[in-house]
């Protein structure tokens, strides 16, 4: 049978950590004889070559490949490629997990929309969750911004798309391979598909956090890598929305957070170094029109750096650093027709309770005083975009299943009459629906706010109830499906959402019996057998 998808791992000291990669893949909905799993044991120092193939003789499925160590998993990456058969290529991370529907969902979205690269829904305790899976969407093209939220290679890619354009993995010992890699495949792909409704990839923090680089990063291991990235973006694409968007991304996360640490803020000569190896790539290979498609403030700090004003950079950091974002009801939660529905307010206020303004300059707008007030050029500092990247996010965040949904939302931006900025609208929660078209699964969920303002970012969450009291619109069932779904108050004021009737203490972390390496090897046998 032709395999369909190869899974390409590489391998090094795994230990027991492999037992979790291995038993997601034994678990997926697609059979087993239409994909193929390739270890890549990059000179293991342990016994993980031997324990694999072990495995490897019980499975026909199951390949292993010992080669040299080379210090990185870029090599190892593209000596699975070359070896591998199936018609798509995903590659996972031996620490990580596949969601169990995975490959059987991208592969059928991949085949009917023609991808040459299927981005799947992202869970796990490493980062929050991501934008990009409000929704799932049949096909798109480099141009889409929100794919830039997400550049690590855990994805499917069809495989005779990567050889047609030699698109292959940095080797050696590199920063930011993985953004390089996608640097070459997100330009070039024709159509990229995004799974939404269905977790797919699970990316999560190791007990022992050795999947986290604990030494510190110097600027000459990392800048180059960054500049060359930029440089391969522009190497494959033409000026235009699709380059912009790359570059506009690692601009904002790359480049300019470095002016906003604390160790920039002290003068600490190690953050300082970052601070002028950052600068030097964004002078030397960010186009103007990648800071104009930077949100006001952000376009403005960038401003400051490109023109090495140090003194004022850190004034302006100071002064928003402090910033948060408070979302308030600014009506009742009711029902209607099976789908909780809450108008909202969300803004951005100082410590001091303060809101943050812009103020009326011409035909555009200023930035708030007290961030701007005495540094040169500040308050005279005009912008017409006060809608770039001006969006409000509701999630419903599973309890302890590191997942996360979107509900339906609309909003608009004002600004009062005193120059308060803020997003007003309606979130509509359909316990049917709001998985991304499906239904929630049973359990808690709590209520979180993403609130992006003129450049500044900040998670909220709503407060100001009763202790563990229902809201009055609480207990309802949804009207399609018979679902409990009781909103209310935990017992420190915030808001949740029980679907099903789950409200009970949640254990923080699932018991099951130990896996062992023998127990694999019976599984991967039965699982052929079948």
């Amino acid at each position: 049978m032709t395999v369909k998808v190869s899974i390409i791992i590489p391998v090094y000291n795994a230990g027991e950590y492999i037992e979790r990669p291995i038993n997601s893949i034994l678990k997926q909905s697609m059979p087993q004889d239409e994909l193929e799993v390739i270890f890549v044991d990059d000179g293991s120092t342990d016994d993980s070559a031997a324990r694999l193939q072990k495995l490897a003789d019980s499975a026909d499925n199951f390949r292993v490949i010992s080669m040299p160590n080379s210090g990185w998993p870029g090599r190892p990456r593209n000596v699975g490629v070359a070896n591998a058969n199936g018609e798509y290529i995903h590659f996972l991370d031996q620490d990580d997990a596949l969601g169990p529907k995975a490959l059987e969902v991208m592969y059928e979205r991949a085949q009917r929309n023609k991808s040459d690269i299927v981005v799947g829904k992202v869970k796990g305790n490493m980062r929050g969750p991501i934008r990009l899976f409000r929704e799932s969407v049949d096909s798109v093209g480099p141009e889409f911004v929100e794919l830039y939220e997400t550049l690590t290679p855990h994805k499917m890619f069809r495989r005779q798309f990567l050889l047609d354009n030699d698109i292959t993995f940095q080797e050696g010992r590199c920063r930011l391979e993985d953004q390089m890699f996608l640097a070459k495949a997100y330009p070039l792909a024709k159509s990229i598909t995004i799974v939404g409704d269905v977790v797919c990839y699970d990316w999560s923090k190791r007990d022992d956090g050795s999947n986290n680089s604990k030494s510190r990063t110097e600027p000459g291991d990392y800048y180059p890598w960054l500049a060359k990235t930029a440089q391969i973006v522009k190497a494959n694409t033409a000026p235009g929305p699709a380059r912009d968007a790359f570059l506009t991304r690692n601009y904002r996360v790359e480049v300019l957070r470095n002016t906003a640490t604390q160790g920039f803020l002290k003068g600490d000569p190690f953050a300082m170094a970052h601070y002028e190896a950052a600068r030097k790539v964004a002078v030397e290979e960010y186009s103007d029109s990648v800071r104009e498609g930077l949100p006001p403030l952000w376009r403005f700090r960038a401003e400051l750096l490109e023109a090495d004003r140090v003194e004022d950079l850190r004034k302006v950091a100071q002064r928003y650093r402090d910033i948060i974002s408070e979302v308030e009801f600014s009506g009742p939660v009711r029902w209607r027709r099976g789908v909780l529905v809450a108008p909202f307010r969300a803004r951005l206020r100082y410590p001091d309770g303060s809101t943050v303004k812009v103020r009326k300059l011409g035909n555009g707008y200023g930035l708030d005083l007290a961030v701007v007030h005495g540094i040169d050029g500040g308050p005279e500092w005009t912008f017409t975009d006060i809608e770039n990247r001006a969006v409000v996010d509701f999630q419903l965040r599973q309890r302890n299943k590191a997942q996360a949904w979107y509900p339906e939302i609309e909003h608009k931006l004002t600004v009062a009459s005193d120059g308060t900025v803020e997003l007003a609208g309606t979130v509509r929660i359909d316990p049917d629906t709001a998985a991304c078209g499906g239904r929630l699964p049973k359990g808690l969920y709590d209520v979180h706010v993403n609130v992006q303002l003129l450049g500044i970012e900040r998670m909220a969450r709503i407060e100001g109830g009763p202790a563990s009291e229902l809201l009055p619109c609480g207990g309802e069932r949804s009207q399609r499906r018979n679902i409990q779904a009781a909103p209310y108050w935990t017992r420190d004021g915030r808001l949740a959402l029980d679907i099903g009737g789950n409200m009970h203490k949640v254990p923080d972390k699932p018991e099951g019996p130990k896996t062992t390496w023998r127990s694999i090897a019976k599984k991967v046998k039965r699982v052929l057998a079948s």
